[in-house]
């Protein structure tokens, strides 16, 4: 049997060990992932809080259709036909906003939770251009693992729970809408412009 000088036996070893590990999730740091289809809008859902390790936050639409499971320190893309869609997200609570999305932009979304009095409550964040939330992207994203919807076993299917529970969470999170005012709903928005270029996608 041939023997292997030292240097290459260690390379062997870190091939085999490489080989049996499998495939891994990339991560944040290759922005490719992130660079929308030129027919298509992707939103990427951000869940970056290490308090929230343990915790998952679904995405859903109007049609009770789940779309998204956000983990911990997670980024999912998740693709979208451009145009106006109501998405709304539960954790601890459930909060809606409304999407106005661009063939070829991609949009962000920040999930996390925050302290109030004896509990925990869920936040979201749409990034809109201009806010300090787009000055914090780059930041959210560091050390994320990137998701895609696709290898989400939830995407495109009923939420595990029963239809009168989604429906509540869907009239709740509405009526805390229509109860906002303005300035309040339009921080719970995403416009066209709010999505970014691949250019800009490649500068995060």
């Amino acid at each position: 049997m041939m023997k292997l000088k030292p240097t290459h036996q260690a390379l062997w070893i870190s091939f085999v060990l490489f080989t049996l590990a499998g495939p891994r999730a990339a991560g944040a740091d290759d922005k490719s992932a992130f660079v929308a289809p030129e027919d298509q809008a992707l939103v990427v859902f951000i869940q970056n809080l290490r308090e929230d390790r343990t915790m998952s936050y679904t995405v859903f639409d109007l049609n009770k259709q789940c779309i998204a499971e956000v983990g911990g320190r997670q980024a999912e893309v998740v693709p979208l036909k451009p145009g106006k869609h109501t998405l709304y997200i539960t954790g601890y609570n459930t909060h809606r906003i409304d999407a106005s999305l661009a063939a070829g932009r991609t949009y962000f979304v920040r999930l996390y939770s925050i302290d109030k009095f004896a509990t925990r409550v869920s936040g979201v964040t749409p990034v809109q251009r201009g806010s300090e939330a787009y000055k914090q992207l780059g930041t959210w994203l560091e050390g994320a693992q990137v998701v895609h919807a696709s290898d989400d076993p939830c995407s495109g299917k009923p939420l595990k729970e029963r239809a009168n529970r989604t429906q509540r969470r869907i009239n709740e999170a509405n009526a805390d809408w229509k109860e906002a005012d303005g300035p309040k709903q339009a921080d719970y928005m995403l416009i066209q412009s709010d999505g970014l270029t691949a250019a800009e996608v490649a500068q995060l």
